[in-house]
């Protein structure tokens, strides 16, 4: 089987869930199963690059890195960013940003990266904000590529998985891990209120071909890397981050599930029917039967024990 190609676009340096799913790909591309062909950000502040590129670093890769400089957040360090960028080798330390050696556009990333595949054979991964999406779909043919966005889009991703959303057509209520149960009804998913609402729409609205979304409570229910940091190898820097993001306790998988559903599609979760997926004016999105879009979101199939064991033991290496 061939690995299936990944571009990673997250909006990692704040929740430790990012830096974890980044862990977890590098070791399915150590058992072959994947090929991380880049890693971009939604975003910038000086030390996401170089946060992203330590880690990749670490286990033993070095490919492209890109920042949405279209949403500039100038002295963010976010939780652990700052201190990852600081404290681990990486081509991007801080003071390069904004200077001719800082990481390039992540848009300029996925026209290369998109650019240079073969026809249909690009899977897209997405664990932030939409702001990557919607600029992806709005360009235009440039000197990287004649095609526009959405051909692009069209010609080279086979599918795309997105971290994302929550859906009151079977997640009525929000059950958190511990069992209780939130006393309002399901709303708003941070990824999907964190982006702009007209990229949100976009990226429902324009998006070619499949779309699939691993919604809020598929993760809430699966924490993994618990005490992480007390079994990792040394100078390992996701270690650092769960650490000190919660201090080693673990934390709830939402990223990781949707990099679990693309690198091994459909072998834990089953798949709501295909239809549309909307934005409504609160950020929260809609499933509705449509046969012009091909949109899907998870639902359970694997025990949620048997996920977690799987994601605890990729990122621990076994």
């Amino acid at each position: 089987m061939k690995p299936v190609k990944i571009i990673f676009d997250t909006d990692i340096g704040w929740d430790c869930d990012d830096a974890g799913t980044l862990a977890m790909l590098h070791r399915l591309c150590d058992k072959g199963e994947a090929e991380l062909l880049a890693v971009t950000h939604c975003f910038a502040t000086p030390y996401l690059a170089g946060c992203i590129d330590a880690i990749n670093r670490y286990y033993g890769r070095e490919v492209p890195v890109g920042i949405n400089y279209s949403d500039i957040r100038e002295n963010d360090r976010g939780v652990y960013a700052g201190a990852l960028c600081d404290h681990f080798p990486n081509r991007y330390p801080a003071e390069v940003f904004g200077t001719a050696e800082a990481a390039p556009d992540t848009l300029a990333v996925l026209r290369q990266i998109l650019a240079e595949a073969e026809d249909g054979s690009v899977t897209f991964v997405v664990t932030g904000n939409f702001g990557s999406m919607a600029k992806l779909l709005y360009s235009g043919a440039d000197a990287i590529s004649p095609l526009t966005g959405v051909e692009m889009i069209q010609k080279k991703i086979a599918r795309t998985v997105v971290m994302g959303g929550r859906f009151f057509e079977s997640w009525p209520m929000v059950i958190y891990p511990d069992g209780n149960i939130a006393g309002n009804p399901v709303t708003w998913e941070w990824n999907v209120k964190g982006s702009k609402l007209e990229e949100a729409r976009a990226a429902c609205d324009m998006w070619p071909g499949e779309l699939v979304m691993s919604s809020y409570e598929i993760g809430s229910y699966i924490k993994t890397m618990v005490e992480y940091p007390s079994r990792a190898g040394k100078g390992d820097p996701v270690a650092l981050a769960y650490e000190i993001h919660n201090w080693g306790r673990g934390r709830c998988s939402w990223d990781q599930t949707a990099m679990l559903e693309a690198v091994r599609p459909g072998r834990y979760w089953n798949y709501h029917d295909y239809g549309r997926i909307t934005v409504n004016d609160e950020s929260v999105t809609h499933w509705s039967p449509s046969e012009e879009y091909r949109h899907t979101y998870l639902l359970p199939k694997a025990d949620y024990e048997t996920v977690r064991q799987v994601i605890d033991d990729l990122i621990d290496g076994k």
